[in-house]
């Protein structure tokens, strides 16, 4: 952690400023914290600083054991909540097991990057920017190349797949946390993004207003969740990609198709958030394989061209306890109600995919 980054975080309980003790230091491009304690002087809270990165999980002590035996103190002063466990415990192993086994950095993760934020590539240079649910980071990378000073937050452990990268730059901060009980001040960023992530919180409305608080007024704010079927009327109305536009001359049997996926999906999903997770990874291959298959594809979860890359994202959509869907106009009405003015939705294919980028009103 850098002591720079200090000036942005805050207590997520009580959302005050943060006192530091550091343990340990080292030289890379700048000075990094590799460990320490922050410390809320109001609440009397405390947060570990562990492997150079921050973590606001109360859980970190099952997490990382031997920094806790090295400083048998700090465990004393952060203690642990059930709660926390029984809310994000699931998601926070689950998401940890795909993110540390994901390939990485992919060819077209720019252009998927530019396309599903929304955002010019020539406007990332010189911003503060939240990657919200970061995963192992591959779209963090991709925002640090555009130039962009990036703090990148995840509720999982894959956040040490970019400490390689943070240690040798300046402009990229990690912080392990979760989107409910964000530790970021508010207004402290030109632009939040989150990618597929907030329909994987108990509440997907209350993490899109969360994260809106942290975006300064005229900052932009770009989200996109799993999509639902939602009424005919709605889905005829849906953004379809240049290259999708044909399904408009059969938007009612595709809305159908999609209604008979989102049934088996859920049906699935009713076993599979229950079953052993090494257990579902393995039931993932298959679904990999069958994911080549012309036609018979399209009844899996993932279509993509690598082998590894459809059985990660297999067992994304099978494997998380929460999994909300939404439609376009739902996600318009949280941005609306929390201070933006929608200024793009994203066009997306077969299957519903909603996505907004959404300008903060100055008085927000």
């Amino acid at each position: 952690m850098k002591l720079q980054f200090l000036n942005f975080l805050q207590c997520p309980d009580c959302r005050n400023s943060l006192e530091l003790s550091i343990f340990r230091e080292e030289d890379f491009l700048c000075k990094e914290i590799i460990e320490g304690i922050l410390r809320c002087q109001n609440c009397k809270k405390s947060f570990p600083i562990i492997e150079g990165i921050p973590r606001f999980v109360p859980n970190a002590s099952s997490i990382f054991p031997e920094f806790f035996k090295k400083h048998p103190q700090v465990l004393k002063e952060i203690g642990e909540e059930k709660d926390f466990e029984k809310v994000h415990g699931e998601t926070q192993r689950k998401f940890g097991m795909e993110w540390l086994k994901y390939p990485g950095s992919l060819p077209e993760d720019q252009k998927i990057f530019l396309e599903e934020t929304q955002i010019p590539e020539d406007e990332w240079k010189g911003k503060w920017v939240l990657d919200a649910g970061c995963g192992m980071g591959r779209y963090a990378r991709v925002a640090h190349h555009l130039g962009a000073e990036v703090v990148a937050l995840d509720l999982g452990p894959a956040l040490i797949r970019l400490w390689d990268l943070a240690k040798q730059s300046k402009r990229l901060h990690l912080v392990q946390g979760n989107l409910l009980q964000i530790p970021l001040k508010f207004k402290s960023f030109d632009i939040v993004y989150s990618l597929g992530v907030v329909h994987h919180t108990p509440s997907a409305e209350q993490s899109v207003k969360n994260l809106g608080e942290l975006v300064k007024p005229q900052g932009q704010m770009t989200i996109w969740v799993y999509g639902t079927n939602g009424t005919y009327k709605n889905f005829k109305t849906n953004p379809l990609r240049h290259d999708r536009q044909g399904l408009n001359k059969m938007i009612f049997l595709v809305w159908l198709i999609v209604s008979v996926r989102e049934f088996i999906s859920n049906s699935l999903r009713s076993f599979t958030i229950h079953i052993p997770q090494n257990l579902l990874y393995a039931l993932c291959y298959p679904l990999a394989l069958i994911g080549k298959i012309p036609l018979i594809q399209y009844l899996t979860f993932s279509v993509h061209p690598l082998w590894r890359v459809r059985l990660q994202e297999n067992f994304d959509w099978l494997s998380p306890p929460y999994q909300s869907h939404h439609t376009k106009e739902e996600l318009c009405q949280w941005f609306e109600k929390n201070g933006f003015k929608v200024f793009k939705i994203l066009p997306h294919g077969f299957v519903p995919k909603p996505g907004v980028l959404g300008i903060k009103e100055t008085h927000g």
